[in-house]
């Protein structure tokens, strides 16, 4: 009896709460018109601003040109859509982008065209002629030398550092999957400084 009650009183709390972040969701977003898909506008109450770009932006590594901050979702697949809702709230589907993937590189994304069959020598050079040394802070801001050559570049999947004649396959990297990481090797195996948060 304790058991049932104790049930209904947390899934009639899962519904209240979906309610909210419903009508939260609406007041954040606007519903393109004649479609399905829905898009944030403006960042959330309380926020400093920045609209649907975060971070630093986002980089076409095929066409070595920034990606507006306003085509991101888009480009990204960031869509929520009411393809697979979760009661009632639109959500993000599936990736439908198999030829390029994405990687983070000092806060930005870099979006390349790749797949799991190249090696991660490929990989980096493609990242390279794409322009990624421009995530290199000023020399008088850093405490490594920076991207100087593409061999400069570590790519990481899962925790995983990928060695340069082993395909992404290799280390069960999916087609089009968008979370890698592209760090300079020397961060590896640099200490902060000694103001870094890192010590804290």
């Amino acid at each position: 009896m304790h058991a049932s009650k104790r049930t209904n009183v947390t899934a009639q709390d899962r519904r209240s709460m979906s309610q909210r972040l419903q009508m939260s969701t609406t007041h954040s977003m606007v519903k393109a018109k004649g479609s399905k898909d829905v898009v944030a506008t403006e960042p959330a109450a309380g926020g400093t601003g920045g609209g649907v770009s975060l971070g630093k932006g986002a980089w076409d590594s095929d066409n070595n040109i920034e990606i507006p901050p306003e085509a991101e979702a888009e480009v990204f697949e960031e869509i929520a859509t009411m393809d697979f809702p979760f009661e009632g709230i639109p959500t993000i589907p599936p990736r439908k982008d198999m030829d390029h993937m994405a990687f983070f590189c000092e806060g930005c994304r870099y979006r390349v065209t790749a797949y799991p069959d190249w090696t991660a020598a490929k990989v980096k050079q493609a990242l390279w002629k794409g322009g990624i040394e421009r995530s290199n802070k000023p020399a008088s801001k850093r405490n490594t030398p920076g991207l100087q050559k593409w061999q400069d570049l570590t790519l990481m999947y899962a925790c995983q550092h990928m060695a340069d004649d082993k395909l992404l396959r290799d280390y069960h990297v999916p087609p089009g999957c968008k979370c890698l990481i592209a760090i300079e090797t020397a961060k590896l195996f640099t200490k902060p400084p000694p103001d870094s948060a890192y010590w804290n």
